[in-house]
């Protein structure tokens, strides 16, 4: 069976860099993998695009009729021979972001692409903090087994992280796990990783990974590249591969039920720092 994980976060943490630049390594260790954007902004997968390439949107594509569409519609080859796909959304202001996730993987499920064996890594990149039941979808229905929950040390990015969480623990009966946390954070400094470490205590889980703060991942941004491609030698690049492989280690049956706190004991927590 292929590895799946949802990549979550607050919005504007990084998490597309994040999962762009998973998909990256994956593609590099000579995996197939399998892109799947989930923000209705539909801008993840141009990291991946060669000439950065826009994807068309599954809903752009199928509307609310699938019956002639096949997958070459709607999944295109990247670079580095990854597979990309957008769930799209609604115009700003009109319908529910989430309708887009609720139809890809509607689709992807008649289609069989998951089960085809053609992956050997499938990587969601959903928006925000489950506020939506569209964007908890890849829970809820089962498709992505681990979540990686990307944060910062500001309170909000923290509180976005405890609400993943809790969806996750909801969920966890459909057999998703809570994988770990990878922080993003503002400098380079690691004033705030006690902080994070003992959150991430409270949560029942541990930080995989700590992304440097790199001028190479903007670099790479402005040219729609992620940092992996673009700078492979660069501290971002090699924090990716490493947080990749550690991905890669990890065993659903030895990550425990989460442990989200209250909103009470959420704000008595953060008092403490």
């Amino acid at each position: 069976m292929s590895l799946r994980i949802a990549i979550y976060g607050k919005g504007g943490i990084g998490k597309s860099v994040v999962a762009t630049s998973l998909s990256a390594a994956f593609a590099g260790k000579g995996m197939g993998v399998l892109h799947i954007g989930c923000d209705p902004k539909s801008d993840s997968a141009v990291r991946l695009m060669p000439g950065s390439q826009k994807v068309p949107t599954v809903l752009q594509v199928l509307g609310d009729d699938a019956s002639a569409v096949s997958t070459e519609n709607i999944i295109h080859q990247g670079r580095l021979g990854i597979h990309c796909c957008e769930a799209g959304g609604p115009p700003p202001g009109l319908g529910c972001g989430g309708r887009g996730v609720a139809r890809t993987l509607e689709f992807l499920e008649d289609m069989e692409v998951i089960e085809s064996g053609n992956y050997g890594a499938v990587v969601f990149d959903v928006l925000g903090d489950v506020v939506c039941g569209g964007f908890a979808a890849p829970l809820r229905q089962g498709f992505a087994e681990k979540v990686f929950i990307v944060l910062s040390e500001e309170p909000m990015s923290v509180y976005a992280a405890n609400n993943i969480s809790r969806a996750v623990e909801i969920y966890q009966s459909n057999g998703v796990a809570l994988g770990g946390l990878v922080v993003n954070t503002r400098d380079n400094a690691h004033a705030e990783l006690p902080m994070l470490e003992a959150f991430a205590a409270r949560l029942s889980t541990r930080i995989l990974g700590r992304i440097p703060r790199d001028p190479k991942i903007m670099e790479a941004e402005r040219k729609r590249m992620t940092v992996v491609e673009y700078a492979p030698e660069a501290p971002a690049a090699q924090a990716f591969r490493e947080l990749a492989d550690t991905i890669l280690s990890l065993d659903s049956r030895d990550l425990p039920t989460p442990t989200p706190l209250d909103d009470e004991a959420f704000y008595a927590f953060m008092e403490q720092w």
